[in-house]
């Protein structure tokens, strides 16, 4: 049967986790993205704001200055998107998700025609680690590299680069831009960027991920951690069998699924209490995209406001635990403005934090910010 909890007492207990409320400090930022199990890059400001969310005191040159220092690497990973992990968490979803990474990908491609079969682009990949030898190389200098210039085949090269990530060949490197809006990426070889890189063993890597995973995440189920990592279902489920030891299950109130916690946690899970607060997460944050079922944090009616088409994700506005609004952030000349759109009127309470939730973002910033209500 497991143990009975309340929505908010699961709500609450990963919001702990997830460092949403109570920040830690800025010397523990690298302990806090590696909580998380990364922070998704899509748009330097939205992956600079998660981690500000989380972390008091931060400097907004952080994770560049990490990136640059190896202690952050930045490649394709969950989802065959785009993340950021620490250069020690790396191996373990490289190795736990390199399968699930490549099978997608060849899927993809040969499905829409881009190659012929898996192995298509692998007579490029001699090529691209010769360029790559001497140093990290933009996109467009190692196409001028290889010689390459029609259209068609720089696509190629793209899309050659983004496979010999999912196989760890290539990484990241540094970044063109500032740090809130980056214009270019340099991509490096990873014996070179990573030295110390060295593949794990494939199960003992996703036992390690699947128990991360539910320490920041759970309670959640084995399809919550598929539609987070991109794993397969077949093969995330010998992993979770063999993991049952270690595993307790937690229902929910009113929910007829049982779902998933460490066994050290689960009295932590049923002790959990409310906390008022309130919070703004940008696009893509983690807390978002960790869950498939995420009634826990939103109700279905508000759904379409944050999970949009082409396949955008809202900034929320998290209140109580709950998404009770969406926000965005624009650039205006030498000022921003940010656009607040709540779901139902506020309280007077409410509004008081999310005044401070903005001042957070200011004096993360920098920026002059003012607020608009939709």
């Amino acid at each position: 049967m497991g143990v009975e909890v309340q929505s908010s007492q699961a709500t609450f207990f990963t919001l702990r986790r997830h460092h949403l409320l109570k920040p830690s400090h800025s010397c523990d930022a690298l302990k806090v993205i590696d909580d998380v199990l990364g922070l998704n890059a899509q748009g330097a400001l939205n992956y600079q704001l998660s981690l500000c969310a989380r972390v008091r005191d931060l400097n907004s040159t952080f994770i560049r200055e990490s990136l640059d220092r190896r202690a952050l690497v930045r490649t394709w990973m969950m989802r065959n998107t785009v993340h950021i992990v620490s250069s020690d968490l790396f191996p373990i979803v490289q190795t736990a998700l390199r399968e699930s990474f490549v099978e997608e990908w060849n899927r993809w491609t040969v499905r829409t025609g881009s190659k012929a079969s898996p192995s298509t682009w692998e007579c490029y990949y001699p090529d691209v680690m010769k360029a790559l030898e001497d140093g990290p190389l933009t996109m467009s200098q190692l196409s001028e590299r290889l010689n390459v210039s029609e259209e068609d085949t720089r696509r190629i090269v793209h899309r050659v680069v983004r496979e010999m990530s999912l196989k760890a060949l290539v990484c990241h490197a540094s970044s063109l831009g500032t740090w809130h809006h980056e214009t270019e990426h340099t991509y490096a070889r990873v014996d070179r960027w990573l030295p110390d890189f060295r593949p794990m063993k494939e199960e003992e890597a996703k036992r390690e991920l699947i128990l991360r995973y539910l320490k920041t995440y759970g309670p959640a189920s084995m399809q919550d951690f598929s539609h987070w990592s991109g794993m397969k279902m077949k093969n995330a489920k010998p992993i979770f069998d063999s993991l049952k030891p270690y595993l307790g299950e937690v229902r929910i109130s009113g929910q007829r699924q049982s779902l998933l916690a460490l066994k050290e946690d689960v009295e932590e899970i049923a002790e959990t209490k409310p906390v008022p607060v309130v919070r703004l997460l940008p696009q893509f944050d983690a807390l978002i995209m960790g869950h498939k079922d995420k009634t826990r944090f939103l109700d279905p009616e508000h759904r379409a406001k944050i999970f949009l088409p082409a396949a955008e994700v809202a900034a929320v506005m998290l209140v109580y635990g709950r998404v009770q609004g969406v926000w965005k952030m624009r650039k205006g000349g030498k000022a921003w403005s940010l656009e607040v759109s709540p779901f139902k009127q506020l309280t007077e309470e409410h509004e008081n934090r999310l005044e401070d939730e903005i001042q957070r973002i200011r004096g993360f910033t920098g920026f002059e910010i003012e607020r608009k209500d939709a």
